[in-house]
């Protein structure tokens, strides 16, 4: 039936439907570029007033740029063996970026400027997607894939880096490129070269695109030439103007000595560049770079082909950060280019799926296509992204610490020469002389945080720097929380009966501090008792260990702490004899007050293994925990075992979680699944034995656990074997070992009087072992002399063995 013409909405109607339906992908778009910009802007500027930005590059960037503001153009004395920002890097954006000084000089500054810039480029790749795919929505999900890039995301979160715009004005230059605005395509092409050095080598080869593939032959070999002049200028003049050559060629050293040489080893020697790949994990690489795009960008190979100058730049570096693609700033240049291929290679598919023979196939295929680029943006967020659904978001809150050296900074006098450590060095570089501490120069103003990592010094090295710089002549200006301020204006010059002032000791006294439990853990030799313990992941997933302790009485010796990270078999991974604890350096315990709480922290630690055990211990003298001069212990919980002559508490073990906490290894009480009931000696009970189970084949683990108890405390480490004979008695397989618990090894003297034992082990059988039945047998051993422990009992047999278990061999 036909429609009537008066059933047809008016013209005007349909108009406002259509513009309506434009509109809401627009709005829509400009909703998440805020939310971007609102979200990334909060993120760095949290990172940064927790202080974990760093000098290198936060502090250098931050410096060059407020010089410049000041007239001294990219001056920087914060990089060592440099005066100038253009010695590291050619970034001539950075002088008009100055001028934003004029309304806030800071870090603050930058990275909100970065978070607006880079979420800004959704807009043109955005442009350009409606461009060619025709279809608003779809240009929105593309233009949403590009802010959900880890890449991205990841050069936006590491603090600010003049390249991380880069992207931007690259996804402008294209869109303009294809627009046909000459104009703002060399607007946008300059603003890209002048984010680093290389980047002219990425809009060469857009001219070059131009040039063969858009046949605009006098605009591409414009561009050709002015980006190639730029970047060989850049490199060859002006970096050998400041420093006599890029200071990076020495990262590409395997391929030459000299650039020409270089050059020629890349033409000349392929099976070195294959090494190299290789070694980089190109392929890894690559599918991390179009994982983002649902790998729809290899339909336009050739947009991706322009990105070889950073490709190759990134891949053939002797230098594994540059081959990460989701947690540094290397690959971001690469990105507008995955993003325009995929562009153009869903515009190519649709173009081709119009010869389809099946109804309606161009916009299934474009849908089609915009499901899998979004599905693969939303998988490699969920992997690698830094939203709080991303495998490396992370958090950071601002806490008294870091307020504490806020007001400190606030001190400093803006005409100062100021040497600072590493993460308070971006907060104070905003000056025209700033070094990073230790290094010294003709610094009047030292500002160090002694409670942390000390890089580049170690912690020891930290405390004698400061007490030479205080015999030199600096003083104490100001002290809080473990931040010390030294002036050469400032009178305190001698030691204090304190040492420091008071405030200083707050990053260790905890006066408020009330444990958990009200069951203290142990003693050292009457001196000091430890409350309790945490064990915690920081910011940065790295292990930290809290110690709670309190001085007994007025303590005249000054008692270290031992700490130590050990694996089941007691073998150290990581201890306090190399990396100690700043307490027991900065807040030794003569100066603890009796009865007043005190943290003792280990600094953070990046440990490999997902187990460890924690042991506590404690010594006096510098040597002493390696020259017997130990404390012993005692302990107050009954169920801590106490190891190596009572000098060791083994306070728990600890397993790492998927999300990066550590979980204790908390002892589980269990009954064997076949009763015992022999002693040994007159010190310990066999309570019986649990099989796995009771059939296995040649070449399986026979896994069995034993269950032992302390009648008395044992005098002697026993040794354990298992045998494992056959029906002759024949002995087909064995096991020896230190007695362990599901927390690690467990010395007979270290076994607490009546409290359980649960040893389990496993045994591999030989992989020719015939079929039939075996008797397991186990027992103890002096592992000096070989002598077994005499058994008694209704369940003892001959030899001083006990029979465990029957099994069969299938």
């Amino acid at each position: 039936m036909a429609v009537q013409p008066e059933s047809l909405p008016p013209p005007s109607s349909i108009r406002s439907i259509q513009r309506a339906s434009h509109l809401f992908p627009r709005l829509l778009l400009l909703l998440v570029i805020s939310v971007y910009i609102l979200y990334f802007a909060n993120l760095t500027l949290v990172r940064y007033a927790a202080f974990e930005s760093r000098a290198l590059d936060m502090g250098n960037l931050n410096q060059a740029v407020w010089n410049t503001q000041q007239g001294r153009w990219f001056h920087l004395t914060n990089q060592p063996g440099t005066v100038n920002r253009l010695s590291l890097h050619v970034e001539p954006i950075l002088l008009p970026i100055s001028w934003l000084y004029w309304i806030h000089p800071g870090p603050e500054t930058l990275l909100v400027l970065q978070a607006t810039v880079v979420a800004l480029g959704a807009l043109p790749l955005y442009l350009l997607a409606r461009l060619k795919l025709r279809h608003e929505w779809i240009a929105l999900a593309v233009a949403v894939a590009y802010l959900l890039n880890p890449s991205i995301q990841a050069a936006n979160w590491l603090e600010f880096h003049p390249v991380t715009l880069a992207p931007t004005f690259l996804l402008a230059t294209f869109y303009f490129l294809f627009r046909g605005n000459n104009w703002l395509y060399a607007l946008f092409a300059l603003l890209a070269t002048s984010c680093k050095e290389e980047i002219g080598l990425l809009v060469f080869m857009i001219g070059g695109y131009a040039t063969l593939a858009l046949r605009r032959v006098r605009l591409g070999l414009i561009t050709m030439v002015a980006a190639l002049a730029w970047s060989i200028f850049a490199v060859f003049v002006v970096q050998n103007f400041f420093a006599a050559g890029n200071i990076h060629w020495g990262r590409y050293a395997y391929l030459g000595d000299t650039p020409l040489q270089m050059a020629t080893t890349l033409l000349t020697q392929p099976d070195v560049i294959l090494a190299q790949l290789r070694a980089a994990s190109a392929s890894g690489y690559l599918a991390l770079l179009l994982l983002p795009v649902g790998f729809t960008a290899l339909l336009a190979p050739e947009i991706l082909l322009l990105a070889l100058p950073s490709l190759a730049i990134n891949l053939l570096a002797d230098f594994p950060p540059m081959h990460q693609v989701d947690t540094l700033i290397y690959a971001a240049p690469i990105v507008p280019f995955v993003m325009v291929a995929s562009v153009l290679g869903i515009a190519r598919l649709s173009r081709w799926s119009q010869g389809w023979r099946w109804p309606n196939s161009q916009p299934i295929t474009l849908s089609a296509a915009a499901v899998l680029l979004l599905a693969g943006a939303l998988v490699a967020q969920v992997r690698y992204g830094y939203t709080p659904v991303g495998g490396n978001h992370r958090t950071f809150a601002i806490d008294d610490h870091d307020r504490a050296a806020a007001a400190l900074i606030a001190a400093i006098p803006p005409d100062a020469k100021v040497s600072a450590q590493d993460r308070l060095n971006p907060h104070v570089s905003g000056r025209e002389t700033v070094y990073i501490f230790p290094r010294i120069d003709d610094a009047d103003t030292i500002f160090v945080d002694v409670t942390g990592p000390a890089w580049p010094q170690h912690p020891n090295d930290l405390k004698t720097t400061i007490d030479q710089l205080r015999a030199d002549g600096f003083g104490i200006a100001a002290a809080s929380d473990g931040y010390l301020l030294l002036s050469k204006q400032a009178t305190t010059t001698t030691l204090p009966a304190e040492f420091y002032p008071a405030d200083f000791y707050s990053a260790w006294r905890r006066p408020d501090y009330q444990p958990a439990d009200a069951t203290s853990l142990l003693e050292v030799d009457g001196r000091l008792r430890l409350l309790d313990y945490a064990v915690e992941a920081d910011a940065h997933g790295e292990l930290v260990v809290k110690l709670y302790w309190q001085a007994l009485q007025p303590i005249s010796d000054d008692v270290r702490i031992y700490i130590a990270y050990t694996d089941r078999d007691s073998a150290i991974l990581q201890e306090s004899q190399f990396y100690p604890p700043v307490a027991s350096l900065w807040y030794p315990t003569s100066q603890w007050l009796p009865g007043e709480p005190v943290l003792v922290q280990t600094l953070p630690w990046r440990l490999e293994e997902d187990y460890f055990v924690l042991m506590v211990g404690a010594y006096l003298d510098e040597d002493g925990w390696a020259n017997g001069n130990r404390l012993p212990l005692t302990a107050i919980d009954p169920t801590l075992p106490l190891l190596e002559n009572d000098s060791v508490a083994r306070l728990d073990g600890l397993r790492r979680l998927d999300d990066g906490t550590w979980q204790s290894g908390a002892l589980v009480e269990s009954e064997p699944a076949d009763r015992l009931n022999v002693t040994f000696g007159d010190e310990i009970l066999l309570e019986g034995a649990t099989l796995e189970q009771q059939a296995v084949s040649p070449g399986e683990n026979l896994e069995f656990s034993l269950h032992w108890r302390a009648i008395q405390p044992p005098i002697f480490d026993y040794a354990v074997f298992a045998h494992l004979l056959d029906a002759d008695g024949a002995k087909v397989a064995q096991l020896d070992w230190q007695p362990q618990d599901a927390i690690g090894r467990l010395p007979a003297t270290a076994w607490i009087v009546d409290q359980p034992v649960v040893d389990s082990q496993s045994i591999p059988l030989p992989a020719q072992l015939p079929a039939g039945t075996y008797r397991l047998i186990v027992g103890l051993y002096n592992w000096q002399n070989g002598v077994r422990v005499a058994t008694n009992g209704p369940d003892a047999g001959a030899d001083d063995a006990v029979t465990v278990a029957v099994i069969e061999v299938k």
